[in-house]
């Protein structure tokens, strides 16, 4: 039976951990330290983001500064996350070939996650696996992973929620607490669970990593023995971590633009999200800079900057990008798993979709805000768009008509107006009360023929819907709405069964400047 090494350091710092993480997989890529499982804590609390993710977009800085949570970010892709004192990180640094794989699979983060869903069940917690890379109880998430490479080494990570301190999550992530209500945050516990909610109290953190322990050791067939930092470990760890505490590292992606010069857009499959943050010179028809950010896992780590430096000074056209990001994915220059080509041209044609549209003298700021199914803007304005769809988030809460298709036009909410624009032009004008409403609508609208629709729906919506716009199969432009959204509440799910209990407000002078915008 191989012996491992498990490392088990006090709580340290985000900067510490992140450096010690970056130390542990540089030497076992450079096979110079053992293979090893890692027991790791913060102090003090820390929020971390995936490392393609923007501070500026996860992360509320001022709250975390003023209450002396630490920023940092992790060396592995996903998502934002809390870690208080409480937590329990643990890591795998291993060889490839010990998995026997070059390229992360589905198969092999379920590897990872098996010997910690032992360890729960040894503790008295029933979890399974959840794809792609969590650990559920009951629907609920209880522990996440990610992982990182570096030559012919492994770094997979994972955290284990011991106790969960809601407010100070929803408060240090760029979520609007502000328009939060309890029993809205309280709703946070439908997704989330830890062992103290489930056990009904917290079990000794020495009995935690037992239980861990254990999991590994049946799970890989190996035998644990506890183990110190080697001096090359001590000299390189020391070496780096001035390097994590910079703001050179922590701000590293900072897609910061003139608002009027960025183009977005994004598209999230099952496995994780894409967004694209673009600054284009329009004279030129020319990308000047971009970033790419989301919470999925990319190997080699570096793939996803040298596929940004190759799009940067790129034409805005379709044949160019397409065989830039066709050449990363099929010459094996980039691997995400779960994704491919198709989920990263998705949001790029996008992209050059709102670019197209500022040539009818449409700021790019609003162009921005617009997205297009099932053709090109032009060619859904040139089939003259006979619908216009509405939410019912935008109806005034106190309304008695806010969860029916109907409006009265009365003027005190933004759908008043935007329905009088929609009558004014001959347009069938319906409000959405539920995605199966939606769903249900477009069919009738393709039934009877309908050649195209203008409608009004939050960017987070038509970026999760593309695809099931794309197959409605009817020509359409959606217009982004103003105010936090559903999915900003983290309440998609009330909205789609049209239960959403905040207000957004319709656009209209986006909504006027499209219906009025003529082409040839």
């Amino acid at each position: 039976m191989d012996s491992w090494r498990l490392l088990d350091t006090p709580p340290m710092t985000a900067a510490e951990n992140m450096a010690l993480d970056e130390t542990l997989v540089e030497l076992k890529g450079e096979g110079l330290t053992p293979n090893t499982i890692h027991f790791l804590q913060f102090s003090p609390r820390a929020v971390l983001v995936g490392f393609h993710q923007s501070i500026q977009e996860e992360i509320r800085m001022d709250y975390c500064a003023s209450h002396g949570i630490e920023i940092n970010r992790r060396v592995t892709g996903g998502g934002a996350i809390f870690f208080d004192e409480s937590q329990l990180g643990w890591e795998v640094i291993c060889d490839k070939e010990f998995f026997n794989v070059r390229v992360p699979t589905q198969k092999l983060f379920r590897a990872l996650c098996d010997p910690v869903i032992t360890a729960l069940d040894l503790l008295g917690v029933k979890s399974s696996f959840r794809p792609r890379n969590d650990i559920e109880v009951d629907g609920r998430k209880i522990s996440g992973t990610g992982g990182t490479e570096s030559d012919g080494a492994f770094l997979f990570q994972g955290t284990m929620l011991t106790d969960f301190d809601v407010d100070t999550m929803l408060r240090s992530l760029r979520i609007p607490v502000e328009k939060l209500k309890a029993k809205e945050i309280d709703s946070v516990k439908e997704r989330v669970t830890c062992l103290k909610w489930e056990l009904g109290y917290t079990p000794p953190l020495g009995e935690i990593k037992k239980a861990i322990q254990t999991g590994f050791e049946k799970h890989l067939g190996v035998r644990l023995e506890p183990g110190g930092l080697t001096p090359a470990e001590e000299r390189l760890f020391h070496e780096k971590v001035g390097y994590y505490r910079s703001s050179e590292w922590i701000d590293m992606v900072h897609p910061v633009f003139n608002r009027h010069e960025v183009v977005q857009s994004a598209y999230k499959n099952e496995e994780g999200l894409v967004r694209f943050t673009v600054t284009v010179d329009l004279p030129k028809k020319r990308i000047k800079d971009l970033y790419i950010t989301g919470d999925f896992l990319s190997f080699p780590t570096r793939a996803l900057f040298d596929l940004e430096s190759r799009l940067r000074s790129t034409p805005l056209e379709k044949e160019s990008v397409h065989r830039i990001v066709g050449d990363f994915f099929e010459n094996g220059l980039i691997r995400i798993p779960g994704m491919t080509r198709d989920d990263f041209l998705k949001p790029l044609d996008q992209i050059l979709r709102k670019v197209e549209i500022a040539k009818y003298s449409i700021p790019l700021e609003y162009c921005n805000l617009i997205s297009v199914t099932n053709g090109t803007f032009e060619e859904v304005l040139k089939r003259e768009p006979s619908v216009l769809l509405l939410p019912y988030c935008s109806k005034d809460l106190r309304c008695d008509l806010r969860h029916k298709k109907g409006c009265r036009a009365c003027g005190d909410c933004s759908i008043g107006p935007a329905w009088t624009m929609g009558r004014t032009k001959k347009m069938k004008v319906v409000c959405i009360v539920s995605f199966e409403d939606l769903m249900e609508e477009l069919e009738k609208m393709k039934a009877a023929g309908v050649s195209a629709y203008i409608g009004c729906c939050c960017q987070p919506f038509f970026t999760k819907h593309v695809d099931d716009f794309e197959r409605a199969g009817i020509p359409g432009i959606l217009l982004d709405i103003d105010d936090t959204t559903c999915y900003e509440l983290d309440q998609a799910k009330e909205a789609y069964a049209g239960r959403f209990s905040s207000q957004t407000q319709v656009n209209l002078d986006l909504l006027n400047a499209v219906m009025n915008t003529r082409v040839a």
